[in-house]
C-alpha cells in the first residue's frame, strides 16, 4: 500500500541510539556463483555513489565490501548507528544474515539495491530490516539519515521508502528519477582500498568501472533495468565523464575502464565526443562497454572512433538464434543483424563478449542446441551462456512467478546458472546439463578457443579449487 497522509505513523521500534550524528556503515555482501569463480571483481559503484552523496551532505560513512575484506573476525556493528546493505537477488540470503547481526547489535537497518524494492514486504516481515529504499538511493538514503538524526519518527514525507507501522507495510510515494546526474558527486572511491580491485583485467591492464548515464529505453523481458532506472536515459555531461576518467587514470592508476551503462552507445554523437576527449587528453586508455547489436551495426563510423580512442572489447546480447525466442524476450533484434554486426566488429579489430540466454519459456532442447551451434558459428572471443532467470521486476517474473520452485532459500539459486521455475519442456537436471554442454562445446571448438580459456585461467590464477567452487555453485547452489 502507498502511504496516505491521513494515516498515523507510530513506529514500534527505537529508531536510533543517538540524536545528534549518525555513524553509518554501508555493506556490499560478497559476490557468489559464476562471477566469483571466474575472477570478476569490481568496486560496488551503487554504494560508492550513495556514500559520496551522504558524505557531501555532512554524514559520516564507512564502507565494507565483503568481496575484498581482508580483516579477520566479525564486523563490529556496535560501532554504528545505521547499517545500509545493498543487495541483488542472488545475495539476498547473505544480506539478511548481515541484517540479523546488525539488528542484534542495536542498529537501524536499511536495505536497497536491485532486489529489495520488489520484495519489500517479504524482507520487512523478517523484522531484521527497518527500511527499504526503492530505486536510486542517493537522495532517499540521505533524507532518511537526516530524519534519523532528528529522531522524531516522521518518515512519511520521505519519497521512495517502505517500512512497517502498526503492523502494516507503508510504502511512500515513489521518488522521481534524478534528472541532473551531474549534481551527484563522483563515487566515493577514496573510502575503499582501490588496489584490492586489481584482479580483473582487460588484456594485461587493471580495469575498473564507471557509469556515464542511467536509464534504458529498451524493455527486454528478462531485465529489470528499465523499471529500476526508468526508460528515459539521463546522461552526464561529457566534461564530467572525462574528469572522472582522469581521476581514475591519474589518482587511482587504472589504465583501463569499463563503461557499464545499460546502453553506452545509444547516442553515437556523444560516444564520439567522449572518444575525442580521451584522445585530446592523450590518455593511454583501454576500455570496453555494453552495447546493442543494432546500434553498433548502424554506426560503423562510431565504432572506428571507439577503436581509435582505445576501445578493445564490446559486450553484446545475442541471447538466441530463434526469432520466436527473441520476440518473447522483447529484444528487438534479428539473427541476420547479429551476424552482420559481429562481422563488422571483427573487421574493426574489436574483441566480442557475446551473451546467450538458454531456456526461454517455450524453448525445446533442439532449439537450445541450435543456439549453441549458432554461437560456435559466430566464433566470438567470449560466449557467456546463462539460464533464463525470472528476476523480480521483470516481465518474465510476472509470467512465471506461480511456477517458481519452492526451495528453502529460493533466491540463492537466482544466479542465471539454475532453472528456477517449472518449464514446459525442460527439467532442472536437463537444463543444468545443457548449460555445461554449451560451455564445453564452445570452448573446445578450436585450438585457439582452448588456448583462450587456458589463458583466462592463468591470468586470474584459477586453479583446481576454483574449478571445484564453480562446479559446486553450478550444480549445488
Amino acid at each position: 500500500m502507498y502511504y496516505n497522509k491521513n494515516d498515523c505513523i507510530c513506529l514500534p521500534f527505537v529508531i536510533i541510539k543517538g540524536s545528534f550524528s549518525v555513524n553509518i556503515l554501508l555493506i556490499n555482501p560478497a559476490s557468489s556463483g559464476t562471477l566469483k569463480a571466474t575472477g570478476v571483481l569490481f568496486p560496488p559503484l551503487g554504494l560508492l555513489s550513495i556514500a559520496g552523496y551522504v558524505e557531501k551532505e555532512g554524514h559520516q560513512v564507512v564502507i565494507e565490501d565483503l568481496a575484498v575484506r581482508k580483516k579477520r573476525g566479525e564486523i563490529d556493528f556496535k560501532k554504528y548507528d545505521v547499517v545500509g546493505i545493498s543487495t541483488d537477488t542472488t545475495r539476498h540470503r547473505q544480506a539478511l544474515q548481515l541484517a540479523k547481526k546488525a539488528k542484534a547489535s542495536g542498529c537501524t537497518v536499511v536495505m536497497g539495491g536491485p532486489h529489495p524494492g520488489y520484495v519489500d514486504e517479504e524482507i520487512l516481515l523478517t523484522k531484521k530490516v527497518d527500511f527499504i529504499v526503492h530505486g536510486e538511493g542517493e537522495i532517499t538514503f540521505s533524507e532518511l539519515m537526516t530524519a534519523l538524526e532528528k529522531n522524531d519518527g516522521k518518515f512519511h514525507s520521505i519519497q521512495g521508502i517502505s517500512f512497517f507501522s502498526n503492523g502494516k507495510k507503508l510504502r511512500t510515494v515513489p521518488r522521481p528519477f534524478i534528472e541532473d546526474l551531474d549534481s551527484l558527486p563522483f563515487p566515493a572511491r577514496h573510502l575503499i582500498p582501490m588496489d584490492d580491485y586489481r584482479r580483473t583485467k582487460l588484456g594485461d591492464r587493471d580495469i575498473t568501472p564507471l557509469v556515464t548515464s542511467r536509464g534504458c529505453p529498451y524493455q527486454c523481458a528478462f531485465c529489470a533495468s528499465s523499471h529500476f532506472f526508468g526508460t528515459k536515459v539521463r546522461m552526464r555531461n561529457v566534461a564530467s565523464v572525462l574528469t572522472e576518467i582522469e581521476e581514475i587514470y591519474h589518482r587511482y592508476h587504472f589504465h583501463a575502464v569499463a563503461f557499464v551503462d545499460d546502453t553506452f552507445n545509444l547516442f553515437p554523437e556523444r560516444v564520439i565526443e567522449i572518444c575525442h576527449g580521451i584522445l585530446g587528453k592523450k590518455l593511454d586508455l583501454w576500455w570496453w562497454c555494453l552495447s546493442r547489436i543494432d546500434l553498433l551495426l548502424r554506426n560503423e563510423e562510431m565504432v572506428k572512433e571507439m577503436v581509435r580512442a582505445g576501445a578493445k572489447s564490446v559486450f553484446i546480447g545475442v541471447e538466441s538464434s530463434h526469432p520466436k525466442t527473441l520476440e518473447e524476450l522483447k529484444k528487438g533484434i534479428n539473427v541476420e543483424n547479429t551476424v552482420q554486426a559481429v562481422d563488422m566488429l571483427k573487421r574493426n579489430g574489436l574483441e566480442i563478449h557475446a551473451a546467450y540466454i538458454m531456456g526461454g519459456i517455450h524453448e525445446t532442447v533442439e532449439m537450445i542446441h541450435e543456439t549453441i551451434r549458432f554461437a560456435k558459428k559466430l566464433d566470438t572471443n567470449v560466449a557467456q551462456f546463462s539460464i533464463l532467470t525470472p528476476y523480480p521486476g521483470t516481465a518474465i517474473y510476472e509470467q512465471v512467478k506461480d511456477r517458481i520452485f519452492k526451495w528453502r532459500a529460493p533466491w540463492s539459486f537466482f544466479d542465471m546458472q539454475h532453472l528456477v521455475f517449472k518449464h514446459d519442456h525442460l527439467s532442472f537436471i536437463r537444463m543444468e546439463w545443457l548449460l555445461l554442454k554449451a560451455h564445453l562445446l564452445y570452448y573446445t571448438r578450436s585450438k585457439k578457443a582452448i588456448q583462450d580459456i587456458w589463458h583466462h585461467i592463468k591470468k586470474h590464477r584459477l586453479g583446481i579449487w576454483t574449478l571445484f567452487r564453480f562446479l559446486r555453485d553450478h550444480f549445488g547452489g
